[in-house]
């Protein structure tokens, strides 16, 4: 006999009381090993500097560690600050400058004397195992997906490299019979040293490969 919708829904809420209710998921076991390690698998989660005295925290939430001035050099001496330069004149009717405090902005607070201020990262900060690059983030990329390749450009803006087996060498090219720099930011990916005149070389970057007296094979000059 079918059951009304009265029925069915006291069944129903049986059902749910009894733990027993077909719809409900099956509960989500514990994340497996390395599931929580923002550096894993290619990395190492950077253990933080042990020269920290204080540990402060911004209006804004920038955690700031302060370490002792000394620690700054390896010898621990600290060189003289220079004088400080004499007050601009301010324009007739313009009102004086007025200093951070005054301006509104709040610095958090002061760590102990003798120490000055170091800005933690706001995301974790890896090293790297070997095959692997460090990202923007601070994360660690295979070397595989972030090399450039023979005749690219790699920059540490970019957080690329050359794949492994090229060298980098300057972007250079002639303009007016001198050789200039043209990517002053980044670098060459070449087999420079190999006795051809490869992709991206020329006599400016790779003299022992190409020579000024003609067009080379790979773009640069022969």
């Amino acid at each position: 006999m079918p059951m009304n919708a009265p029925a069915l829904l006291l069944c129903s809420l049986l059902l749910r009381s009894m733990g027993c209710a077909a719809s409900e998921p099956a509960p989500v076991g514990p994340p497996g090993p390395g599931a929580d390690d923002p550096c894993a698998p290619g990395g190492t989660l950077r253990p933080p500097r042990r020269d920290i005295v204080a540990t402060t925290v911004t209006p804004d939430g920038q955690v700031v560690d302060w370490i002792p001035i000394t620690s700054q050099t390896p010898d621990g001496k600290i060189a003289s600050p220079p004088p400080p330069p004499p007050p601009a004149a301010t324009p007739e009717g313009a009102a004086p400058a007025r200093s951070p405090t005054e301006a509104g902005l709040q610095l958090g607070p002061r760590g102990p004397a003798g120490t000055v201020p170091v800005l933690r990262p706001r995301r974790p900060q890896c090293d790297c195992l070997p095959g692997y690059v460090q990202q923007a983030d601070g994360s660690c990329a295979e070397l595989a997906s972030r090399c450039s390749g023979e005749g690219a450009m790699a920059s540490g803006k970019s957080f690329t490299v050359c794949c492994p087996g090229l060298a980098p060498i300057p972007a250079m090219d002639r303009a007016d019979g001198q050789c200039v720099v043209t990517a002053p930011d980044a670098h060459l990916c070449a087999k420079c040293g190999d006795g051809t005149c490869g992709a991206g070389e020329n006599d400016c970057n790779c003299p022992s490969d190409c020579h000024a007296t003609g067009p080379g094979p790979g773009g640069g000059t022969d």
